[in-house]
């Protein structure tokens, strides 16, 4: 069998193809199997434009979610006594809104690796790699490798301690309440710092650079050093 027969052969078929050079080959042009690949099966190519942008998306949502999270630090305030501690609402409804777009995000980072092929590693060792496209074998590997970090960075943990758990221990004192509220903020704060490495991993293997320019590098290591300074602190 020839190339081209082989191609004709395994092009319709929900198995493992070569990549990239044969899927090119295949469809003509590589962005448009990208579009055909996600229309036809709802699969995503690990190394298509779609991802690429998404990654780059959900950086910086990682970002802006860990700017967020030490806003409930600042949440109780001293009453009017003097004497006892309260959480003023409005903020607590402001934060709880950014907070939840930003699960939101961490949800459909979900969604979309339970639907992007991989690379098979036992293939690599050949030069091209195999792209496997199985939607089983996508979800079994996933569910084995990032997504109990995944799952637990996308948990709305302070908003349910904030409007669920704190109100129904009113009646005990503030400082155990607040406590609760800065070790589980603390908590889910690391998996979500740690999640954006393999994250700029990507992104990098992808494009050889995180910034496009000097100034979005400076920019983006800044953040990086200011964040490190929230878990250090």
């Amino acid at each position: 069998m020839n190339v081209n027969d082989f191609i004709a052969a395994t092009r319709g078929q929900l198995q493992r193809l070569s990549h990239p050079l044969v899927l090119a080959a295949a469809y003509g042009d590589e962005r448009k199997f990208h579009y055909q690949l996600l229309l036809t099966y709802k699969i995503l190519d690990p190394n298509s434009e779609i991802v690429l942008r998404w990654n780059y998306i959900f950086l910086l949502t990682c970002i802006a979610a860990l700017f967020i999270d030490p806003l409930y630090f600042f949440l109780p305030s001293v009453g009017d006594d003097g004497a006892c501690l309260s959480s003023d609402n409005s903020v607590l409804a402001s934060v709880t809104v950014f907070r939840t777009l930003t699960d939101l995000f961490y949800v459909l980072n979900i969604v979309i690796k339970f639907r992007t092929a991989f690379i098979s590693k036992s293939s690599r060792v050949f030069g091209t790699g195999e792209l496997v496209m199985d939607p089983y074998e996508i979800a079994w590997r996933y569910l084995k490798s990032d997504f109990v970090i995944d799952f637990a960075a996308s948990l709305p943990l302070p908003q349910v301690v904030n409007w669920f758990v704190i109100p129904t221990l009113k009646r005990n004192k503030a400082e155990p309440t607040n406590y609760t509220l800065a070790f589980i903020v603390f908590v889910q704060y690391i998996p979500r710092f740690f999640l954006m490495f393999p994250l700029n991993k990507r992104i990098i293997k992808s494009t050889g650079v995180i910034a496009k320019n000097a100034w979005s590098g400076v920019a983006y290591n800044l953040l990086l050093y200011m964040l490190s300074s929230h878990v250090s602190i």
